[in-house]
């Protein structure tokens, strides 16, 4: 038996495809303000841990190689900021001579440079530009407290106590960052 004409052709229509279409548009629109959200999230958190994990490092150096050890905010030319934001890099370098910027280019270990997303913010506390470490891993002065910070609020802390250790805790509740 032979056919002339062909027959149904297996597919989709035209008007099947728009509204699958249609439905993922829908679904895909719900589905990313939450997906954003976790991404600041997850920055704020890899930046987090990333500070703690250069702060410990410092303090560990400065107590085998019993020499001070200073971690500054920095621009990413081997010298520290004047200023308390961390969010463009830090510089972690042996400070024998306790001063504000590295000597020579020798004495600097890590030049940590743009290590946290645009949208994440890392702010100092009023007053600590830097953190120097002594050979005992003691580090003067009072606690220090960098902000993680995304779109205004506040996502995590990394905080130095003077005894020279590093902890770390998010916020209780949606809090500002100021």
């Amino acid at each position: 038996m032979r056919k002339d004409a062909p027959g149904r052709l297996s597919g989709f229509s035209l008007v099947e495809l728009s509204i699958t279409v249609s439905i993922l548009a829908i679904l895909l629109g719900l589905a990313l303000p939450g997906f954003r959200e976790t991404l600041q999230r997850q920055r704020a958190a890899s930046a987090t841990h990333q500070l703690a994990a250069q702060l410990a490092q410092a303090r560990n150096t400065a107590i085998t190689a019993r020499v001070p050890v200073t971690v500054c905010p920095s621009g990413g030319e081997g010298r520290c900021l004047g200023q308390p934001d961390w969010s463009a890099g830090w510089l972690l370098y042996r400070d024998p001579g306790r001063s504000d910027q590295p000597r020579r280019p020798e004495d600097v270990l890590r030049d940590i440079r743009q290590p946290v997303h645009d949208s994440v913010q890392v702010l100092a506390s009023a007053g600590r530009l830097r953190v120097r470490y002594q050979p005992d891993g003691r580090s003067g002065g009072s606690n220090v407290t960098l902000r993680v910070c995304t779109a205004g609020r506040l996502q995590g802390e990394v905080i130095v106590n003077n005894v020279g250790r590093v902890r770390t805790r998010g916020p209780r509740s949606p809090t500002p960052c100021h």
